[in-house]
């Protein structure tokens, strides 16, 4: 079983005209992946500016094997330091569709804030991945990428309390939700239940979960509307919606889209 949300997860932007790149695979492959997007760095030092997302992204530095890994859900601005000329594809999985090529939850990946690929997938596939892009344009990557990833992907299981409960925050992304044990029960677990749940497969507190998605459909909004005032569909007030966006992106709504999210600067020792 495999959720169908139109959840349309969005980072920031990269000024440099052609720096960074994104496609939407085809169907069938769109069920579990949602794009695959590449960053060219140019000579230097720098850093890319995250942003949560509640999906797990497979980041491959093009011209060094050993970097390449998989990134799992956060809930504030993650910074990643960047040496260049580098170029790095990623792929990035819809919520459980990482599942469709390991079974390892992601409350059992550790603590890290990423994880090396051949640690949790088979290293005949993660070599193959890199083959299929190692040498290509961007679109021909991404059409080769595409076969070997349906050649081993497979439908798995989702909990349906899981599935219950991810629908509902999907449904219900501008209210104050209600996680109580009678609410809860409506997805068939107990709200201690949900929260093992969530840590286990989501990587997430259920409320954090929400949070993001919320966030993420607010940054949608923003893209979208010529006079920002998406807000009001999703916060209390314009107060509400800047502290709680500070607290996801580590900048104000205003700061955030003046920025360029990948930045040459000092590097910290």
């Amino acid at each position: 079983m495999l959720l169908d949300l139109d959840y349309q997860p969005v980072q920031g932007q990269v000024a440099l005209a052609g720096a960074y790149q994104t496609q939407p695979p085809l169907p069938p492959l769109n069920r579990w992946v949602q794009s695959y997007w590449q960053l060219n760095v140019a000579k230097g030092q720098f850093w890319y500016h995250s942003v949560p997302d509640n999906c797990v992204d497979w980041i491959i530095n093009l011209d060094y094997f050993e970097d390449n890994f998989l990134i799992p859900p956060f809930l504030s601005a993650a910074l990643f330091r960047l040496e260049g000329p580098a170029c790095f594809f990623g792929i990035r999985f819809r919520i459980l569709g990482h599942h469709g090529l390991m079974t390892t939850p992601l409350g059992e990946w550790g603590q890290a804030s990423d994880v090396r690929a051949q640690d949790l997938l088979a290293k005949v596939l993660v070599c193959s991945v890199f083959e299929s892009i190692e040498q290509a344009s961007f679109d021909t990557r991404c059409a080769q990428l595409s076969a070997v990833l349906l050649s081993a992907i497979k439908l798995t299981k989702v909990d349906p309390r899981l599935a219950n409960y991810i629908r509902y925050c999907h449904a219900n992304v501008g209210a104050n939700l209600d996680l109580s044990d009678k609410q809860c029960a409506e997805f068939g677990v107990s709200a201690r239940q949900l929260r093992r749940l969530t840590q286990q497969h989501l990587g997430l507190l259920p409320k954090d979960f929400a949070r993001v998605l919320r966030f993420q459909r607010t940054l949608n909004a923003m893209n979208m509307q010529k006079h920002n005032t998406a807000y009001l569909d999703y916060y209390f007030d314009q107060s509400h919606f800047i502290r709680e966006f500070k607290r996801l992106a580590g900048l104000t709504p205003t700061q955030f889209q003046k920025m360029s999210v990948l930045y040459n600067a000092p590097m910290a020792n």
